[in-house]
């Protein structure tokens, strides 16, 4: 039935763990299917030194060669979609086709806020050092970047904060006109993170792109609604 595998790329802060319901679902369905554990997330080490989104991709070249395979499908959601693009238009020989979800093509963390997280991270050790928070240091670091709607950059350590601001700061739109093989962009309706309009938007750029949304569903689409988004990947993969 099938001739190439389906590998998956988590989001940021994520694991492949996450995406077993959609993996099981695939199987289910007769593909074979892997999802591997980015540097820095999951199972996998953190990495010794700030990544860039090119480390990523070259991550998954390497692990695309090591297993031997021809070509991949690529299901890439959020930051692990960043990766599929980079790598889609950068060293298309690796993939079959290329599916999108909740990917920021065009990026919807305003620049501002990619300023605040590194003045954020600069400024940090020397507040919470003050003799008057040092001891709530943990509480106050949580309650503040909370306060920022800067979770995903609160939870990681030096080098991970770092490698998010090299991966968010990088401009991937001048990728999207170079890609070339078969995308399908899957988008849940509802996706606050990465809106739907941004999906449409890539659609209109990516040449032999498709857009489907999920009702009801939102940026965890692909877990949430596993079922649904695996009957849009075997259509797709049927296609092919």
């Amino acid at each position: 039935m099938q001739k190439f595998p389906i590998l998956v790329l988590h989001g940021w802060n994520l694991s492949s763990e996450k995406f077993s319901p959609l993996i099981n679902a695939l199987k289910e369905k007769g593909y074979i299917v892997e999802a591997v554990d980015l540097p820095g997330f999951g199972k996998s080490k953190i990495p010794e030194r700030a990544y860039f989104l090119s480390d990523y991709m070259k991550f998954v070249e390497d692990y695309i060669v090591q297993k031997k395979w021809k070509e991949a499908v690529i299901i890439g959601h959020s930051f692990g979609g960043r990766i599929g693009i980079k790598l889609a238009s950068q060293h298309p020989e690796f993939l079959k086709a290329l599916i999108l979800t909740g990917a920021p093509g065009f990026n919807p963390v305003p620049r501002f806020k990619i300023l605040f997280f590194s003045t954020l991270a600069k400024l940090g050790n020397s507040v919470f050092a003050l003799p008057l928070v040092k001891n709530i240091k943990a509480l106050s670091r949580h309650l503040l970047y909370r306060a920022a709607n800067a979770m995903d950059f609160y939870t990681t350590n030096i080098n991970m904060q770092d490698t998010f601001k090299n991966v968010v700061a990088e401009d991937l739109s001048h990728y999207l006109s170079k890609i070339t093989v078969p995308t399908l962009l899957i988008w849940g309706e509802n996706d606050l993170i990465v809106p739907l309009d941004i999906g449409k938007r890539m659609e209109k750029i990516i040449s032999r792109a498709k857009l489907v949304s999920i009702p009801d569903a939102r940026h965890g689409v692909p877990w949430t609604h596993a079922e649904e988004f695996s009957n849009f990947v075997k259509k797709f993969i049927e296609s092919l």
